[in-house]
């Protein structure tokens, strides 16, 4: 077809789909974007997205506001002349200013604002010249409404470009269809103030799916269970973290199990570190894994420690003697820790993670807080007595430059004002009250030891970590990738402290807010798998009249299996005395064995909000090793 023919079709059916507005008036409906023809054309007219919108933010005055702008080509872009509009004020983007190929900017209303809040500076600013090292816009103050309104991209020909309406914006006046975007808030965990809005990314690219001017386009989307009901808050590192790395490297893969020999497997791997310690973890209560972490700091090892600062019930007086004593030694203790007064909120609902990297060479990605329940230090002679878990530990370099990545990304306390660094004097997490003595109590006789010694074997292993809240729902890999492989003659082995029935608010119901969890093992028997489900009962037991306990969790699976004559079944256990706290999924598909542990609970916080790590590695010989456990769990008298 002719070039210029080209040209004029396009317009024409352009200007089917979207009424023409007047250029005088920026603020309006959506236009027809025409193709520009000559020198830099296609760097500078080609349309450009609204990719994400921060306004209701968390910081007095909300000087933080901010709009991005995705460049969806192949080629860098300049903003000089483009404009965005709130539907009442007009700023112009700098001349100065550009975007790489499928690269995104934020512009803020002030910099140092954004920057205390996002970590990193926005690429302008259109509110005053707050930082000498940020380019200004010109024109109108932008003013994003917490209540909603429009936000509209225009190009430096006056055309439209891209538009966003949220919440009671206006929707008549075109640039949009349908519905408005509303912040995802199923529960009081999700809060729509400090929420990004912001576009769906694709899980094979990792960049913003294709534009079709509707809320489907966004990740708030309430219709879609995978890529759609999700927040994103500042201070996360979504675009760095979304597109998991998955390798295969020849390796030492060692697996331990909680409680048989959890201890003494974690405390050799701790003396024996010599350079380094890193560890992000909920809680940390046992003593005497606390008393090795600060010998290893008195002795010259480079402890660092983020640990959560707001469990429930807070932090307990043992786990504040703990950190006293490390700290003393000289390692480096954080919390994750809120500040409503300062305007400072915490990047994660929890840092629910347990994770480790010694040495800068080995990798440790667990269900386990480094509790006295978990790691019992007890002959375990005549059996012992605490909570079922299992660690991972390889030195794979692809699992320890990852976890070290997301370890600088989470313990940086000098961009990252949610990062408190320990104080003794603090009342809540400071140090232990005077003569505290701690427990060192672990241990008993209830449980029979399954497995004695830890599994090590050496081999090339696909791995790949998983992350939450980047990577925690993806369905082409990670966990719900994995079990939507499984079909006839393969088996799926869950084992969880919990798997709620539904997700979103307590009041809602399996059809409205299902967990995508479940569906994936329902979809996986409903394909010929054989399926089990072993939840805690330990836990549970104190909780049965929740609508989301493991107990309605295993009636509606067995009532499913039943209904359907399916390869399922659900049991609640406690096989080791103080309840299952694993979170594992083991996996034979196609004769191959995979095994996913890490800390990620089957809540709908676990997923989408928490900071959580698990690893899913191919090993035969580790699937075979914790499906011994598995059928042992599985057979106890409940």
């Amino acid at each position: 077809m002719h070039y210029w023919l080209a040209v004029f079709l396009s317009a024409l059916f352009a200007m089917s789909q979207s009424p023409a507005i007047a250029a005088s008036d920026p603020t309006q409906s959506s236009a027809v974007f025409l193709p520009f023809v000559g020198q830099g054309a296609a760097s500078s007219y080609r349309p450009l997205l609204v990719s994400a919108l921060y306004y209701d933010t968390y910081l007095s005055g909300e000087a933080d506001e901010a709009v991005q702008v995705y460049n969806p080509w192949n080629w860098a872009t300049t903003l000089e002349g483009w404009r965005v509009s709130d539907g009442r004020r007009t700023m112009t983007f700098p001349a100065s200013v550009s975007i790489p190929a499928y690269g995104k900017l934020w512009c803020a209303r002030r910099a140092v604002s954004f920057t205390l809040s996002f970590g990193y500076a926005p690429g302008c600013e259109y509110g005053g010249d707050s930082d000498p090292d940020v380019p200004d816009a010109t024109g109108g103050s932008l003013q994003f409404a917490n209540t909603g309104g429009r936000v509209t991209l225009f190009n430096p020909q006056s055309t439209y470009s891209d538009t966003l309406v949220y919440k009671s914006g206006e929707t008549a006046a075109g640039g949009w269809l349908g519905p408005t975007l509303d912040p995802y808030r199923p529960s009081t965990s999700f809060g729509a103030e400090g929420q990004i809005l912001f576009r769906k990314l694709d899980q094979r690219t990792g960049l913003p799916v294709a534009d079709t001017d509707t809320r489907v386009d966004w990740a708030q989307d309430p219709a879609d269970l995978i890529n759609g009901r999700k927040a994103q808050y500042p201070g996360w590192r979504l675009e760095q973290f979304f597109l998991p790395r998955v390798v295969t490297e020849a390796a030492t893969l060692q697996v331990f199990v909680a409680p048989d020999h959890a201890y003494p497997a974690l405390a050799n791997l701790l003396t024996g570190a010599q350079q380094s310690i890193r560890f992000e973890g909920y809680t940390f209560e046992n003593a005497r894994l606390g008393e090795l972490m600060a010998a290893r700091a008195r002795a010259g090892v480079s402890v660092e420690m983020l640990l959560e600062g707001g469990p429930p019930g807070g932090v307990a007086d043992q786990q504040r003697w703990i950190v006293q004593q490390i700290a003393a030694a000289g390692g480096r203790v954080y919390y994750l820790r809120s500040n409503s007064a300062a305007g400072i909120r915490t990047r994660y609902a929890y840092q629910h993670g347990k994770f480790w990297v010694l040495d800068n060479r080995l990798a440790l990605v667990g269900s386990e807080n480094p509790s006295a329940s978990a790691f019992p230090d007890d002959d375990k002679a005549d059996g012992t007595y605490g909570r079922r878990g299992v660690y991972l530990v390889t030195d794979a370099p692809a699992v320890v430059a990852g976890l070290n990545a997301v370890m600088d990304a989470d313990i940086a306390p000098a961009t990252q004002r949610d990062v408190w660094s320990w104080n003794a004097n603090d009342p809540t997490l400071g140090a232990a009250p005077a003569g505290f003595i701690p427990n060192y109590a672990s241990g008993g006789i209830f449980y029979p030891v399954q497995k004695s010694q830890p599994l090590t074997v050496e081999g090339a292993f696909v791995f790949q970590l998983i992350q939450s809240p980047e990577q925690a729902l993806r369905d082409q890999d990670s966990l719900l990738g994995l079990v939507g492989q499984a079909g006839a003659g393969d088996i799926v082995l869950v084992q969880q402290l919990y798997e709620q029935l539904f997700w979103g608010a307590t009041s809602s119901n399996v059809t409205a807010d299902p967990n995508p969890r479940l569906n994936a093992y329902i979809a996986a028997a409903r394909r010929g798998a054989t399926v089990r489900v072993l939840l805690d009962a330990y836990f549970d037991s104190q909780d049965l009249n929740n609508p989301r306990s493991n107990l309605r969790t295993v009636e509606y699976l067995n009532r499913v299996a039943q209904a359907e004559g399916l390869n399922l079944e659900a049991r609640r256990r406690n096989p080791t005395g103080e309840g299952i706290h694993n979170k594992m999924v083991l996996a034979q598909i196609a004769g191959r064995g995979w095994v996913v542990v890490g800390s990620l609970n089957g809540s709908e916080t676990s997923a989408k909000l928490n900071r959580e790590m698990a690893l899913k590695v191919a090993s035969d010989a580790a699937y075979a090793y914790l499906t011994e456990v598995f059928w042992y769990d599985w057979g106890v008298t409940p």
